[in-house]
This record gives C-alpha cells, structure tokens and sequence, in this order.
C-alpha cells in the first residue's frame, strides 16, 4: 500500500505515460505513412522487427495492469506492511513467473527465439566486459549525481523522504536470512526479470514502433514508476536510460543485466559499510 501523496504523484505519471505513448504512437503511424525514408528508425543493434500488433496489445494489457493495481493506502488498511522473509520470496516467485510467462509467450505463441531476439547467440566476451565496465563507472556516477540533486530538490516541498520499503528493511534487520534474500533477489532476480521485461520486450516493441530515442526514455519512465518510490525516480529514469543506450551499443541484453546486478550489488555493499561503521 501507498502513503495518499505517493499514490497520487505515482498514478497521474502512469496515466501520463500512457497517454503520451499511445499519442506517440498514433502520430509514428502516421509520419511512418507521410515520410517513410526518413520516420521509420530501426538503427542501432537491439533486434525490433520481428515484434508486431501482438506485442503491442500485450504491453498495453501490461501498463493497464500495473495501474490499476497501485493502491492508495486506506484508512482500513491495518498500516503499512511490513517486509519479511515471507513478502521477499513472493516477491521473487512473481518476479520469476513473470519473467518465464514472457519468455514462453515470445516462443510459444509469437514463435520467436528470445535467444536470438534478445542478442545472446552470437557472445563477443572482451567487448561485452569491456562495454559493462565503462558503463559501470558511467552510471555509478552520474546515477548518484542525480540522485543527491532530485533528493535536495524534493526535500523543499516532499513530505516524507524514506528509502524503498526494502532498503530500509535491509537497513534495519539483523537477520542473515533476510539480508541474504534481499541480495539475491537485487543481484539475481531482479536484473534478469526486470531487464527481460523492460530493455527485452517493452524498449523493443515500442522501439518497434516508435524509434530508439523515445523507446529509451518512455520505458525507462515506467521502469522507474514501477519501483513505487518517488524519491528514486529521476535516478532510476537515468539509470534505465543507460541501460538502454549499452543495450543499444552491444545488442546483447546481457549486458544491461551485469549493469543491473553490478549497480544493485554495489549498493548493498554500500549499505553494509555503512552500517557496520
């Protein structure tokens, strides 16, 4: 459950979102029948063509979903729930579930190979290492530039700026089972469904019908949205940005996935530091 003022930010960007992109994707139809030599974008390396209306209707169904089930929290509500051992399994089932749903969706009924649209045949290792590690030091600091700047800013005018329930229930526990499945689900779980659901299927359909740019930043948006915290949002926009662009770059969703994993890990093992100083 939500507190009302997250609810409300967090509801009307989604509402938004979907808008601005079925706006965007009526006026690419229609540029793509006015000027199709200079509307129709399919450059860089992740893999779009092969997706079409099927996956369009499956992502809106996707985006529906999600809105409809944020909640505000209500005055019956008992309080806040609180994170437990219990809640992060779930967590990571539903994560899993959804991950493999998609996964046999793309092959079963749309009869594609995810391995091949998703750029994991064809693995150059050196390139992808070396592509992970520049882009590791680019987010590690332009992500925490932004984010102590959205925090200064929101702290003139945001009631309330706690972490995400999960940080501050990692923060505060002191059970090793707890911590332990806190980090498999930021290091493992959470970069491998989260980055075939995002970069994987939504960038690629919408890039599909759209064109990378717009692509980068509308999924990004909901990648960040999706994390249910305003005071993460601008941050989790720019690091879902930089995925896409080593996502384009590479070709190979691999490598937004070690971004994903490298990033959570470094920020637990932060944590750690600073809770044991």
């Amino acid at each position: 459950m939500l507190d009302v003022n997250t609810f409300g930010v967090l509801h009307d960007l989604s509402v938004f979102v979907s808008i601005a992109t079925v706006m965007a994707l009526v006026g690419y139809w229609l540029l793509r029948h006015l000027r199709p030599e200079a509307s129709w974008n399919h450059e860089g390396s992740v893999l779009s063509r092969p997706y079409g209306a099927p996956d369009l209707l499956v992502l809106a169904g996707i985006g529906l979903l999600f809105i409809v089930s944020i909640e505000p929290q209500g005055a019956g509500a008992g309080g806040d729930k609180a994170i437990n051992d219990s809640s992060l399994i779930i967590g990571m089932l539903f994560h899993l579930t959804v991950c493999a749903g998609l996964l046999l969706y793309l092959f079963q009924v749309r009869g594609l190979n995810p391995a091949e649209l998703f750029g994991l045949q064809h693995l150059h290792w050196r390139s992808l290492v070396v592509t992970a590690g520049v882009f590791t030091m680019i987010i590690l600091i332009s992500v925490n530039m932004v984010s102590a700047l959205s925090t200064t800013w929101l702290q003139k005018f945001w009631p309330v700026l706690d972490p995400q329930e999960t940080v501050k229930a990692f923060q505060q526990s002191d059970g090793i089972g707890f911590k332990t499945l806190v980090i498999l689900m930021a290091v493992l779980i959470a970069p491998l469904a989260e980055e075939i659901l995002f970069r994987g299927f939504v960038y690629g359909v919408l890039k599909r019908y759209t064109d990378a740019p717009f692509a980068a930043l509308s999924s990004s948006l909901m990648f960040a949205i999706i994390h249910l915290h305003v005071g993460s949002l601008l941050p989790l926009w720019m690091l879902a940005v930089l995925f896409c662009l080593a996502y384009e770059i590479t070709g190979c969703l691999l490598v937004p996935m070690m971004l994903h994993a490298t990033f959570n890990a470094v920020s637990i093992i932060a944590m750690l530091l600073v809770d044991r100083g």
